[in-house]
């Protein structure tokens, strides 16, 4: 008899242990945590789509006519402002620019003998020199004058031309396109080359009209296609766009600058405040096959605490936040944790109480 007593005491002491872990383990299972529903700003998320443009783009072309006789620049390369790009043949209008300044000579040299005589005329006095003939050599002065000045103009006529027989870069930039070679005659007003300014690469993108009024504020984030990296923005500009399009043009470029081309496509996320309402946590959300969404709540009974689940209408999301639209308001205390095999009424512990 006294034999059986260790064996009914070991027994007895792993039936309080099973039991004592198995109360711990329901204890365990009630234990939630939670967090009070609190009214908060509202952030959209817009997702853009929009390409990399070149504001200042040059479709280089010559005011003269004549045949390609130099060619400094390949596609491709990067130019400086005022860099030669491109020369037609100059040998006529070089003839004719030193013809023009022979010219000029000549009419200045006459219009310098004519002013001798002029003030010849002046230093002798009235008795000695007939009036008609001082009035006929200031006749003849302002004629030399008339003379030199239109001799002035076709010098710089021709200078000009001469100029303009040489195509330089307005800006830096780099050479997208050459469409002439060595030995081709051109045109006025053919396209020889394409200049694109790098340095000056702005993103395009089309945003709903919806989203104009409520601009202020937002944040722009950009990435480039194939890259898994975002970068901040800077709007340059909001403009109007065909009224039929229900869009505007948002103008952008990311700070700092990233390496793009033009042409290349860039999406981008516009984050936009809204009006201020209850938000909470994604995991604190319970989607039902039939579709809807729900959360648990925890409300306080005396000394202890109840789930109870409420059906909710959600909006957007932002940064793991969703906005309920419907089904909550602020102050309530919506399970975060723990919510995943709950009973409606069931007594549950708080973790964060």
């Amino acid at each position: 008899m006294l034999s059986l007593l260790p064996s009914l005491t070991r027994l007895g002491a792993g039936a309080v242990l099973t039991l004592s872990l198995a109360a711990m383990a329901v204890a365990q299972e009630n234990r939630v945590e939670t967090q009070v529903v609190a009214d908060s700003p509202r952030i959209e998320v817009l997702p853009l789509t929009g390409s990399v443009s070149a504001p200042q783009t040059s479709q280089l072309s010559s005011a003269e006519a004549g045949q390609v006789s130099e060619l400094t620049v390949e596609m491709g390369d990067t130019v400086t402002q005022g860099q030669p790009l491109l020369s037609l043949d100059t040998r006529d209008i070089s003839l004719e620019s030193q013809r023009a300044r022979a010219d000029l000579a000549q009419a200045e040299a006459e219009r310098d003998e004519a002013q001798r005589l002029v003030s010849e005329a002046n230093q002798l006095s009235a008795q000695n020199f007939a009036a008609s003939e001082r009035r006929q050599r200031e006749s003849a002065l302002a004629a030399a004058q008339a003379t030199l000045e239109a001799r002035r103009a076709d010098y710089s006529l021709a200078q000009l031309q001469l100029e303009r027989h040489q195509i330089r870069a307005p800006f830096d930039g780099m050479v997208t396109h050459r469409e002439s070679n060595i030995g081709e005659w051109v045109n006025p007003g053919d396209t020889l080359l394409t200049l694109v300014d790098l340095a000056s690469l702005r993103l395009d993108f089309s945003v709903p009209l919806s989203a104009y009024h409520r601009f202020e504020g937002s944040q722009l984030e950009v990435r480039l296609e194939g890259s898994d990296q975002w970068h901040p923005a800077r709007t340059l500009a909001r403009i109007p766009l065909d009224a039929s399009s229900r869009q505007f043009l948002l103008r952008a470029a990311p700070e700092p600058p990233i390496e793009m081309l033009p042409g290349m496509a860039v999406e981008g996320r516009l984050q936009l405040n809204g009006e201020r309402g209850p938000s909470v946590p994604r995991d604190a959300l319970i989607r039902r096959p039939d579709g809807s969404v729900s959360v648990w709540l925890a409300r306080q009974s005396d000394d202890t605490w109840q789930a109870f689940e409420q059906r909710v209408e959600i909006g957007s999301s932002y940064q793991g936040e969703v906005a309920v639209n419907e089904g909550l308001s602020a102050g309530d205390r919506v399970i975060v944790v723990g919510n995943e095999r709950l009973e409606e009424g069931q007594e549950v512990s708080l973790s964060d109480d």
